[in-house]
């Protein structure tokens, strides 16, 4: 079929076509999902167990290696991490991305590791919690709030958070509105040891009073004629006075003795609290709001921001409702900015073509990339691909790609028209010649982004809607080149016009390009000994290019990670952050500050995750208003935290644009020994130290903590009918407190806890009058006689392990200013030197380990994607040589590249190695371009010297204006730090390397070719 004259004869449907394109792009552009980055599943579920008073060890041994043993018997298991710390297992289950490609896929999979968990569940010990499984560890809090009051209780402020959440949650297209930082509250009753001694045995009484009188049981019902009457008998506990009243006992003279009597009742909140949330120096809570997957977040949480702006106006005087991070908006701004830029390439291309090409040449190709660009946004909405920074970004990437084949077959048709043809037959003529060709190396073009949309894992899950977008464009870009671009040709150019376009200028430039490809030819092996040895120092100038994985975040934020002892009390933590959040407020450009005491707070972002619960652990997050202060206060941060905290470790640090996160330098030892593998990281960790470029250097296990251990006699403790767990229950009752029952208010269940007085329960010197009852006597007798003395040991508070092998990471990260990569490459091969011994094993994870997995990830796919374009290209031509001088032109990107990110300083990073793949597939393009006209004229009849000479000047223009636009339309990106190393590399890599394919392709094509200077039409011809 003539694609061409169809298109030029049937104006009607054309036109038609070019409207629905315009109307459903545009549509598409104004509703189409939008996000900050894209969204990528993380397949990471936890499983929390409790099993009160175990040691971690006993804890690693009885409930994590049964429950671990169990999950890794499914087949989807990619890893599966362990912290076993007193009294509770935390298990972190992580799914191959093969098994789980989508979220209900993933569904399926949870709902197995859960049948797993239960069908374990009878091989753990007596005193085993019930398994919690939390399988929304990657849902994303987009909006969140802090809620802060003045003059009012915590309680008081609970209450109007939870109706502010409920208000929330009726929003459509909210999904979740999660809260943390809720002080507990409980009903403490505080029973003296002299009074528990009176007690005696009557206090389980008291327990079991406490426990049944706020229980709901069914009192039946009965038939009054034709009614059926349902009976509830009064007097549960409805108020704090009801428990104080509570009849424990009476006298021999019939006196009674009530609760209060013996006891101090009163409501308050637990201690040691697990997690406090502050904001700007207030206490606070924190309120995340998700939103339905796949939709758009701006208008979701526009709707989300006026119902809470109407429940201002019922909102108590005092509470302040603060917007710490709003997901619209910042998407909102990020959809804007890129736009700009996609808006700035255009008009960068396009001017450049109507520079180069002419105004008619120029307003095709203009018109050809718009409609180029509203059929791709149409496509990716039908598709399901939103607007985020990748997406965004690779339409600019793809920009000077679009319009690489309706330049050809402009410039094609152009010519033909200058030469006094008719421009229906010369449309024609040039589509049916171009179009295979075009396609092939749009083809090309397209496969040399393959990996990055077709390689496993998280990373290349993240940018892998880079490689969509650009088939999606690069299709179109061909299918309009060969139909609507001879129709605006068709309308646009005069038959027999006048050449007025070349000026003495081009002349000149075309001139003196043909003189040097003829001098190359004359002197080709001097050429190619020129290029290999200009290669060759590339090569060697590779050892200056430094390395990374993702750029630092332009997210105006700041993270401070901030580490005590293992083991610090959770007020000794507070205290600290408290001044250091002080100092930090004090700061210029700061405009809020979250701090987090106890572990991290709500996933706001996908690249945010949160520590664990840890009273030693602190964290704060502070916003500025211009993330460029950052680097600077960074630093001036880092030195307080030093100069200040002695005991502490902190890290300042901001947000990477990606995938990852904790350490950027973690020496992973494993090993069968726990003792073991904690002194091969001390060695690693000295080795840090001794560097003097690291901070925050520490281990996953953290420091070792105190434990009193009372040394129980067995022999004391039978004659006195006492036992093992009626000594920890009492241990537990003095010093935490043990809960007896729960008092019901409203939909709240408050527990009721019974503990001793604060000066008995602060005093551990007495620990050995703490009362333990008999079953004997019925009475209570000091823990003193039923054990052999009190002992302090050391012991680890935290055992980690990794696939039920004992894991330790050694972990640092480098000074604020510089690069990871310096750090990892002065510490590595002195901690490799370590010797282990026979059985244990050092990995690298950090930025190494997780740029060094993606890597391999994207390798995976490479073979298939390469075999994929040189098979391409043999079909296209159907011979050898030609495939074997395209690809020997491929190499020469990395002169370009190597100068580039050495002179701008710009690491490579990942973003720039899928960049350095594409350009094989730009520049096989352009190398087709050339070596297919040769072709083609040699077959016309022309000498095979002047063929490479003509067809090189003929096809230099098209050539030059394709690397020309992408290169131009790419600039804007070196701006965006995410896309900075791809930028580089695709605009020194493309430069560079086109220059030298116009020289080198017509060497190579007469090397190959056999092709003799003599070979040419005589002067005198």
């Amino acid at each position: 079929m003539d694609l061409a004259k169809w298109t030029i004869n049937n104006k009607l449907i054309s036109t038609i076509i070019i409207i629905l394109t315009l109307g459903f792009g545009f549509s598409s552009y104004k509703n189409m999902a939008r996000f900050e980055d894209p969204e990528f599943i993380i397949r990471t579920a936890q499983v929390f167990v409790p099993y009160s008073g175990a040691s971690p060890l006993e804890v690693a041994r009885e409930v994590t290696e049964p429950l671990e043993r169990a999950i890794q018997e499914l087949q989807e298991i990619d890893t599966i991490s362990s912290t076993s710390s007193s009294g509770m297992s935390e298990i972190k289950v992580e799914i191959k991305s093969e098994f789980s490609p989508t979220k209900s896929e993933l569904q399926i999979i949870w709902t197995k590791l859960r049948n797993k968990i239960n069908d374990a569940r009878p091989s753990l010990p007596p005193g085993t919690g019930t398994p919690q499984i939390y399988d929304d560890f990657g849902d994303v809090y987009g909006l969140s709030y802090l809620i802060t009051a003045e003059g009012y209780s915590p309680d008081e402020l609970h209450a109007y958070a939870k109706n502010l959440q409920s208000d929330i949650l009726q929003v459509k297209g909210v999904a979740k509105v999660a809260m943390t930082g809720v002080q507990q509250e409980g009903i403490f009753v505080e029973i003296a040891r002299e009074d528990l001694a009176t007690l005696g045995s009557s206090i389980s009484n008291i327990y079991s009073i406490l426990d049944k009188q706020n229980t709901v049981i069914s009192a039946g019902n009965t038939q009054i004629g034709d009614q059926r009457i349902f009976i509830d008998p009064t007097g549960s506990i409805n108020s704090i006075e009801t428990i104080q009243n509570l009849l424990v006992s009476a006298t021999n003279d019939g006196k009674a003795i009530y609760l209060k009597d013996i006891a101090n009742v009163y409501r308050g909140f637990q201690s040691p609290a697990t997690k406090l949330v502050r904001y700007n120096g207030q206490p606070a809570i924190s309120l995340g709001v998700a939103s339905v997957l796949g939709t758009n977040v701006v208008k979701v949480f526009e709707r989300v921001d006026e119902r809470v702006k109407q429940a201002e106006n019922v909102r108590p005087i005092g509470i302040t409702v603060h917007e710490y991070y709003h997901q619209g908006k910042v998407v909102q701004a990020s959809v804007d900015n890129f736009v700009v830029n996609v808006i700035v390439a255009l008009i960068i291309v396009v001017v450049t073509l109507l520079v180069f090409m002419g105004l008619r040449s120029g307003l095709v190709i203009g018109a050809v990339l718009l409609l180029t660009i509203f059929a791709t946004l149409a496509t990716m909405d039908f598709s399901g691909i939103p607007m985020h920074r990748i997406s965004l970004g690779a339409l600019i990437i793809a920009l000077g790609m679009m319009v690489d084949n309706a330049i050809v077959v402009t410039e094609g048709i152009l010519v033909g028209t200058k030469q006094g043809r008719k421009k229906l037959e010369i449309a024609s003529e040039v589509v049916k010649q171009t179009k295979w060709p075009l396609l092939g190396g749009t083809l090309v073009g397209i496969v040399a982004f393959a990996p990055i949309g077709l390689a496993p894992g998280d990373t290349a899950e993240f940018t892998g809607h880079l490689f969509w977008v650009i088939l999606i464009s690069l299709l179109y870009s061909w299918l309009f080149a060969i139909t609507l671009t001879p129709l605006f040709c068709f309308c646009l150019f005069k038959e027999q016009d006048k050449d007025t376009s070349t000026t003495a200028k081009p002349n000149m430039i075309m001139a003196a390009y043909q003189s040097i490809v003829v001098s190359s030819l004359n002197h080709r092996w001097l050429t190619v000994a020129v290029v290999i040895f200009t290669f060759s120092a590339s090569m060697w100038g590779f050892q200056f290019v430094k390395s990374g994985f993702f750029p630092a975040s332009t997210t105006p934020q700041m993270v401070v990670d901030f580490w005590l002892p293992q083991g610090t009390d959770i007020e000794k933590t507070k205290k600290d952050m408290i001044k250091l959040e002080s100092f930090i407020q004090q700061q210029e450009s700061i405009e809020g500050v979250q701090t987090l005491i106890g572990g991290g707070g709500l996933r706001f972002m996908l690249i945010y995750g949160a520590e664990s619960p840890n009273s030693s652990y602190g964290q704060i997050l502070a916003k500025v208003d211009d993330y460029r202060v950052l680097d600077t206060m960074i630093p001036k941060v880092q030195a307080y935290i030093d100069d200040t905290f002695p005991e502490a470790q902190g890290k300042v640090w901001r947000f990477v644009m990606g995938p990852g996160g904790g350490s950027k330098i973690e020496a992973t030892f494993k090993g069968p020994e726990p003792a073991v593998i904690r002194e091969l990281s001390d060695k690693a960790k000295a080795i840090m130290i001794e560097d003097g470029g690291a901070l925050s250097i520490k281990d996953t296990w953290r420091q070792q903590v105190r434990v009193i251990e009372p040394q129980y006699s067995p022999i004391n403790a039978q004659r006195a009918g006492v036992t093992r767990k009626a000594i920890a229950e009492a241990l537990q009752q003095n010093f935490s407190g043990k809960m007896v029952g729960q008092y019901r208010e409203g939909e709240e269940l408050i527990p009721i806890i019974v503990r001793a007085p604060l000066k008995e329960r602060s005093n551990v010197n007495d620990i050995g009058n703490i009362q333990i009852p008999s079953q004997i006597t019925g009475k209570t007798i000091p823990l003193e006689q039923v054990t052999n003395g009190f002992k302090t040991v050391w012991r680890d508070g935290i055992l980690k392990r990794e696939d039920r092998m004992w894991t330790i990471k050694a972990q640092a990260d480098p000074l604020p200013g510089q690069l990871a990569s310096e750090l990892f490459n002065r510490v590595r091969p002195q901690i490799e030197a370590i010797d282990l011994p026979a059985g244990y094993t050092l990995e690298w994870d950090g930025e190494y380990g997780q740029s060094k997995e993606s890597n391999e990830m994207l390798a995976s796919t490479l073979p298939l994607g390469l075999l994929a374009m040189v098979l391409i290209v043999v079909v296209l031509f159907n011979a050898l040589k030609q495939p074997i001088i395209i690809w020997l032109v491929v190499p020469l990107a990395l002169i370009g590249v190597v100068f580039g990110l050495v002179t701008t300083q710009t690491p490579l990073e990942f973003m720039g190695i899928l960049g350095l793949l594409s350009l094989s597939g730009l520049l096989i393009k352009n190398a087709i371009v050339l070596v297919d006209q040769m072709d083609k004229e040699i077959k016309q009849g022309k000498p095979r010297y002047d063929a490479i000479v003509d067809s090189a000047n003929s096809r230099v223009r098209p050539v030059m204006m394709g690397t020309l636009t992408t290169v131009l339309g790419v600039i804007p990106l070196y701006f965006d730090a995410f896309f900075q190393s791809m930028a580089v590399v695709l605009v020194f890599g493309l430069l560079f390397a086109t220059l030298l394919t116009l020289i080198v392709i017509p060497v190579l094509y007469a090397i190959f070719m056999g092709v003799k200077k003599d070979e040419r039409t005589p002067v005198n011809a």
